[in-house]
């Protein structure tokens, strides 16, 4: 079930489809870290409350930067440059795959989930 919902969020979130007048975010590395490092010291002072409204922020940040490698692919010049957005989108879903997978129990996969939010903060351009 879990993992049909999250293929559902995938297709809806960076679906083939272009919207004509979709808005796309861009978040930045600082942006992402700020919040990311905000997360994890909530998850170490055990403040659940602020961790998962804090999680939910960087969830919505990463499908932004999904969105936004997405529409960079699509509107690339070449087929080298679309190439090249293609491989980071490909890194950047499987990072998001495997944070997915950890955001059940924030506290108890606080490292990991440091580590793989770390891994997909370096995929932001």
């Amino acid at each position: 079930m879990k993992r049909i919902l999250l293929a559902c969020l995938l297709v809806v979130g960076i679906g083939s489809q272009r919207v004509a007048a979709q808005t796309v975010v861009h978040v930045t590395a600082s942006e992402f870290t700020a919040k990311v490092n905000l997360l994890d010291s909530y998850l170490g002072s055990g403040n659940m409350t602020a961790a998962t409204a804090t999680w939910d922020t960087v969830h919505h940040m990463m499908l932004n930067v999904l969105s936004y490698t997405k529409k960079s692919m699509n509107d690339a010049a070449t087929p080298a440059e679309k190439s090249g957005y293609e491989s980071v989108l490909l890194g950047q879903r499987n990072i998001y795959q495997a944070i997915w997978a950890l955001k059940n129990d924030l506290a108890g996969n606080r490292a990991t989930l440091h580590t793989k939010l770390g891994e997909f903060d370096l995929t932001i351009y």
